[in-house]
């Protein structure tokens, strides 16, 4: 019996070619290697679910972006506009702010950002710069939050704020052991501002 043996690991076995079995070959690929090429279709379910996420966010934000009024007699409370914006900033104006309002001074629009916390909710940390009016003087800083529920319908909202205002050099979203100049509070409905097309609808 002649055995040769060929390149490859081929053997010649009575004139015929034999060749070794693919199913007893062992791959020298380190199994690391393999389990970091896995690894992109093990976390494609968690980018999935991230972007369903801020898909979600981005819609949520998109129903209740607009400019909100709150109209009351000064006895009634404070009067303000309310301005929220899809990319998750919030502005507000307020009645009082140019005649007199938390500790006896002005103050400038409030400036902050919101998150949603609930199916028709939002809660929103807002600034505001205080100023004496008759010297202009710096008198502090306010940190406010927000906490606004929308309808069914996303055109009138309830809400309340709470706030403290601190003496200048003072943190007011960090202000430790020191303690407000002053504090406010409010609840208040408000309405969402709409086009009224109804004028060019008739003029047409």
């Amino acid at each position: 019996m002649r055995i040769k043996t060929l390149y490859g690991g081929a053997l010649v076995l009575f004139g015929v070619f034999v060749f070794p079995s693919l199913g007893f070959s062992v791959s020298s690929e380190p199994q690391s290697k393999k389990a970091k090429q896995m690894s992109p279709l093990v976390e494609k379910p968690a980018a999935l679910a991230e972007g369903k996420g801020k898909e979600a966010v981005k819609a949520f934000g998109s129903r209740i972006v607009g400019t909100y009024i709150v109209a009351r007699e000064p006895d009634a409370g404070t009067s303000r506009i309310l301005t929220i914006f899809a990319d998750g900033n919030l502005s507000s104006i307020q009645s009082i702010q140019f005649n007199g309002g938390a500790a006896g001074g002005g103050f400038s629009n409030q400036q902050g950002v919101w998150k949603r916390v609930g199916p028709r909710e939002i809660r929103a940390t807002v600034l505001d710069l205080s100023y004496d009016f008759q010297t202009g003087d710096f008198l502090g800083m306010t940190a406010a939050s927000y906490d606004l529920q929308f309808d069914k319908t996303f055109q009138a909202v309830t809400g309340t704020v709470a706030g403290n205002i601190f003496s200048p050099g003072i943190d007011p979203l960090n202000p430790g052991d020191a303690e407000p100049i002053d504090e406010f509070s409010d609840t208040f409905e408000a309405q969402r501002v709409i086009v009224d097309t109804s004028a060019s609808e008739e003029g047409g």
